[in-house]
């Protein structure tokens, strides 16, 4: 499913209002959610990571955001919020 076929949130909007570079992961689940992870470094060198987890319509599950990372590394915390997203996805049951 392209980008554009996925409903966003204000949560996703919020995120994307700041234009910074940032790393993503992404997966889709045998149940076809689909799971997004990204994370980017702001100015201040804090880690900011978003989560997205939407269903195989594109229809919005899951998007949230966090400054919080709790000590972890740039990849480490890109690697918990896929984690993060898949655990919520795999919840999910198949349409």
């Amino acid at each position: 499913m392209g980008l554009a076929s996925r409903q966003r949130t204000k949560t996703y909007l919020e995120w994307a209002a700041v234009r910074m570079p940032y790393a993503s992961k992404e997966d889709t689940l045998k149940n076809g959610v689909f799971v997004k992870s990204c994370c980017r470094t702001l100015s201040d060198g804090t880690i900011q990571l978003f989560v997205g987890v939407y269903s195989a319509e594109g229809k919005p599950i899951v998007e949230d955001y966090t400054d919080d990372v709790q000590n972890m590394t740039f990849e480490q915390a890109l690697d918990w919020g896929l984690d993060r997203g898949r655990s919520v996805g795999n919840g999910q049951k198949s349409e």
